[in-house]
């Protein structure tokens, strides 16, 4: 069967939004999916279905730099005729061929293909072969299964959109074998990655395949067996999550329906799962503030028996966590569906979505009589910079477009409200709560209905460090243009236009924000995918090409502004009056007219940008030394011809870095070091160069290297010397050095990072004998240098050097916390780090501060940190790094520059806690 259809407006996940409501009369709640970056994407509008199948497979997305995300997959050549074409007894080996990444191109692929692709006769194939599979699975993952398990679901999204694709019953029947093979198999809950890819394609075909309550003791299996272990793991916490989908689609299945009504034990579990705390903050957040939705979801089926218990699990939702503060995720997500699907009043909840806004949008700033700003945690600076940018934007605007600054008939959107949230994350908890919209997105730009008089536009946005460094606004500048556009340009509301209008919005949006600063436009324009003036024309939010709807629109409203201004005008004057009819004749004339001198213009949009020049770099090696004595590096001679040279990274190859120009670095230990540099430009290229230092030995220090309160025995003759040398850790203390027992007579000298002499020392004790001892107060962090000397010949004389080490002030969070391997870092709270990296987290305002210390202690494994400011540690613009043997790291950084600092954690470890100080005067 088919569920009956019901179309939402919705946005793609990642993407900034124009919608036509300030609420959205009918929620469905969805559940949430892992939670991911949105870095450098624009958003849109998309006829999404709700009640449809899961579509495209989701894969982890690594961050690699501050403005790039990029899906780890390997490039295939893709043949779906070849799987439209093939038989009931090829279709297996096309899959296997193929694989997931092909068999995911079908979901968007033509009604006809779907239709040759998707046969009963070729659907019971495959499933028939996935429960052979299935039970014989061993676990850690299965390739092919996985794109077998894809295939099955994706057949039953084609079904369900496309007419020319419907299945016999005993599709369903031998789809619904496969799963149970696989669930039967005794790897189901098995706890790894590789895995887990398999089963979240198994679960999703539970759902896809309508058998929600055919499944319902997995889910319950899951919520009760989910545990730290699990969570710590992407690919499981994704597949898991899956169970959420199964409740929320199942809503629309009258056998799930009856099931549910009655099965309290789901509700007991369900309830049970919201208050596994460990998930608070972690990144299996998502899961729980499912839960919790879901939970409330159950409201709706109403006079069932189960409907107590979830009243007492809401109750305990509300009394556990806060609305604003911890878990108010968990807390906000119970309280919008429950007062959804129930009365407020019968839990005390009434008014929260007014109280969230005092306190997620306390802070207002005017400014000017049009734009009122609502922000979380902005500073005076950053409220007058988006201002600043808005105003300026508005003047270019009015003055580009030739506005007379007069809006269009019926548009009441006089004054535009800015609500500003601190973090993507802070936007996903708080603004689905307040707006009532979808927050899988990067923003969204709510009009209204312009011609009601009061009504009131809304920009909802967030802090990101990946935005304008003046403001950290992300999508300020491109949503604030779709206001201006909407208000001065475009007739209506936002469904108001029959005809295609997306090149224009998103375009000039572009357009307005970038001005001849985009060189994303410039570089798509060369990668071959391009597009015709005809195609741009006819450009729709569906099937989201973001080439094609963002730099596309920009450069074909960029042509006809620099090329036929003229007839931009003209144009104009039939989108502010709503005469449609007019604007597509108007560009029907500009394709057939004006494509072969667009093609012209791109080729040499392209041709005449001009190329930074990357600089020269001189290290002027090799370099020689002697330990504990200053060696001298310079980057004299490293030029940059077309501009200047903004930063130097020095690898000194002894885990030693610098980003001087000419530093000095001293080397403890003898040997041969690989020393690198690279030098940045002003344009961000980059050269490099290696040479060698060698450093010799410092004669007057022995080999001899003391641990810890390991004691060694010592002879020597009269006025012999011998040399020791000990390393003291950050934050030792209670430092002594011993000499006792024996005959004879040595004599004991300490100094400090330089070798002792008879003349030259930091302590002699001045006893005869072999009783002597040097406490060493304050405890300074390097290499003591030990020397004995032979006041007379002694032998069998015991030495020992002893510190107590640093205990951690860093608290054991991963006692009691899920882990985090993004984020903010915030003044004073411990994290629970993740198993392995890179992981990634920004601290914000670090340059209103005397000092910042990044600290990590506790559990097992080894650890690195890197630290740079204004982009992500990459390599070549660290300021500051940390990789001691083991989990005990320190940073510390000392008048920063910038407003927000970028750490990358490296390595594998376990239970690691990691603490920020702000005006710290050291690590703890």
């Amino acid at each position: 069967m088919k569920i009956n259809t019901l179309i939402l407006t919705l946005p793609i996940l990642g993407m900034s939004s124009m919608a036509l409501a300030d609420k959205v009369e009918e929620r469905t709640f969805k559940p949430q999916t892992a939670v991911v970056e949105r870095l450098h994407h624009h958003g849109v509008e998309q006829n999404h279905n709700e009640k449809a199948p899961i579509a495209k497979m989701q894969s982890q997305q690594k961050l690699f730099n501050a403005r790039v995300m990029t899906m780890q997959a390997v490039a295939v050549t893709c043949d779906l005729n070849a799987l439209a074409n093939a038989s009931t007894s090829s279709i297996i080996t096309e899959i296997q061929n193929q694989g997931t990444q092909c068999i995911n191109e079908l979901f968007s692929a033509s009604a006809l293909t779907q239709s040759q692709v998707f046969t009963s006769d070729k659907m019971f194939a495959v499933a028939n072969h996935a429960k052979a599979l299935s039970l014989t699975y061993a676990g850690g993952g299965n390739v092919e299964l996985e794109a077998l398990f894809l295939y099955l679901r994706t057949g039953f999204y084609a079904e369900f959109y496309n007419d020319n694709v419907s299945f016999a019953t005993w599709v369903t029947t031998a789809v619904v074998g496969a799963v149970d093979a696989f669930v039967a198999n005794s790897h189901f809950y098995d706890d790894n990655d590789g895995h887990a890819k398999t089963l979240n394609e198994v679960i999703i075909t539970m759902d896809s395949s309508e058998q929600q309550h055919r499944y319902l003791e997995v889910v319950k299996q899951w919520l009760s067996r989910f545990n730290e272990s699990y969570g710590a793991k992407w690919n499981v916490r994704s597949a898991v999550n899956g169970i959420f989908t199964l409740l929320y689609r199942g809503q629309w299945n009258d056998e799930f329906v009856t099931a549910v009504g009655k099965d309290t034990d789901l509700v007991t579990r369900l309830s049970a799962f919201t208050q596994k705390q460990w998930m608070i903050g972690s990144d299996a957040q998502y899961l729980i503030v499912n839960a919790a939705s879901e939970l409330a979801r159950l409201k709706q089926y109403s006079d069932t028996p189960i409907q107590s218990a979830v009243d007492t699990g809401l109750n305990a939702i509300f009394s556990t966590y806060t609305s604003f503060g911890y878990g108010d995720a968990v807390w906000l997500a119970a309280a919008d569906s429950v007062s959804y699907y129930a009365d407020c009043n019968d839990y005390g909840i009434c008014g929260f979505v007014d109280n969230l806004i005092g306190q997620a949008l306390s802070q207002s700033y005017s400014c000017s009589s049009t734009i009122k700003i609502r922000s979380q945690n902005m500073t005076v600076a950053q409220h007058a910079a988006a201002c600043d940018a808005m105003g300026a934007e508005e003047g270019l605007f009015h003055t580009k477009l030739a506005t007379n600054n007069t809006p269009v008939a019926d548009d009441n959107n006089s004054f535009l409200q800015v609500n500003i949230f601190d973090s993507s994350d802070d936007y996903g908890k708080y603004a689905g709560v307040i707006f009532g919209i979808n927050t899988n997105n990067g923003g969204m730009y709510l009009e209204g209905d312009p011609s009601v008089v009061g009504n009131q536009a809304n920009f909802i946005a967030y802090e990101a460090n990946y935005a304008n460094a003046e403001h950290f606004v992300w999508n300020l500048e491109h949503e604030y243009v779709h206001y201006l556009d909407g208000r001065f340009d475009l007739y209506g509301d936002f469904n108001s236009p029959t005809e295609d209008v997306v090149w224009w919005s998103e375009g000039v949006a572009e357009y307005i924000a970038n001005l001849n600063d985009n060189d994303a436009a410039k570089e798509t324009i060369s990668d071959g995918s391009r597009f015709t003036l005809a195609q741009i024309f006819s450009t729709t939010y569906d099937g989201f090409d973001q080439d094609r709807i963002y730099r596309w629109g920009y450069l074909a409203v960029r042509f006809m502004f620099e090329r036929h201004y003229d007839e931009i005008n003209t144009m104009l004057a039939h989108t502010r009056v709503g005469d449609w009819i007019a604007y597509k004749a108007k560009t029907e004339q500009w394709k057939s007219s004006y494509e072969s001198e667009f093609v012209q213009w791109c080729d040499d949009l392209v041709a005449g940008a001009p190329s930074n020049i990357p600089p020269t770099v001189q290290i002027n090696g090799p370099y020689y030394g002697v330990q504990n004595n200053d060696v001298s590096f310079t980057s004299n001679g490293s030029i940059d011809s077309d501009g200047s040279i903004v930063s130097y990274q020095w690898n000194f190859g002894d885990g030693s870095s610098s980003n001087q120009a000419n530093p000095l670095h001293r080397y403890i230990s003898e040997g041969k070091y690989n020393v690198s540099l690279i030098v940045t430009d002003n344009q961000g290229a980059s050269q490099s160069a290696i040479t060698t230092a060698t450093i010799e030995k410092d004669s007057s220090v022995g080999d001899n290297i003391l641990q810890n309160n390991q004691t060694v025995q010592t002879n020597g003759a009269q006025n012999e010397q011998q040399y020791f040398t000990f390393a003291v850790p950050q934050g030792a203390s209670e430092l002594v050095f011993t000499i006792t027992g024996g005959e004879g007579d040595a004599d004991l000298y300490v100094s400090y990072e330089a070798a002792p002499t008879e003349t030259v020392y930091d302590c002699r004790p001045y006893i005869g004998g072999n009783e002597e001892q040097c406490a060493i107060d304050p405890v300074q962090v390097g290499t003591y240098q030990v020397m004995l000397h032979g006041y007379n010949a002694f032998e069998n004389v015991q030495l020992t050097a002893s510190y107590t080490p640093a205990t951690s002030n860093v608290p054991d969070v991963c006692a009691t916390q899920g882990s985090r391997s993004n984020g903010r870092l915030n003044d004073g709270e411990a994290v629970c780090l993740g198993n392995s990296g890179p992981m990634w987290f920004s601290l914000a305002d670090v340059q209103s501060q005397s000092g910042i210390a990044i600290t990590t202690a506790n559990g097992s494994g080894d650890i690195s940190l890197s630290y740079a400011e204004s982009s992500w540690p990459n390599g070549n613009n660290e300021l500051a790094e940390s990789n001691n043997s083991g989990n005990d790291e320190c940073i510390y950084i000392a008048n920063s520059s910038q407003y927000w600092g970028y750490l990358k954690v490296l390595g594998s470890s376990n239970g690691v806690s990691l603490v920020v100080d702000y005006n710290s005067s050291g690590c703890r």
